[in-house]
């Protein structure tokens, strides 16, 4: 499996946090990734899922980096 990548938000954590589970696991034959926001799948194999995570990983660490912060108008 490859690497595991951070999200752009926990790149300033100094803390490791360590997984009790992997990331990408079978279910009854099918493949699955978990994410903060739940599980997603099904795949039909254990490489198209860890595919289907590093994508989704980068699609989240792209979206976060395109959010402005708000910030109030102090006059």
């Amino acid at each position: 499996m490859s690497e595991q990548q951070k999200r752009q938000s926990d790149l300033d954590q100094d803390q490791e946090w360590a997984r009790t589970q992997p990331r990408v696991f079978n279910r009854e034959g099918d493949w699955y990734f978990s994410s903060r926001e739940g599980e997603i799948g099904p795949f039909e194999t254990q490489g198209e899922a860890t595919e289907q995570l590093d994508a989704y990983v980068m699609l989240i660490d792209l979206k976060e980096e395109n959010e402005q912060p708000v910030t109030p108008d102090i006059d």
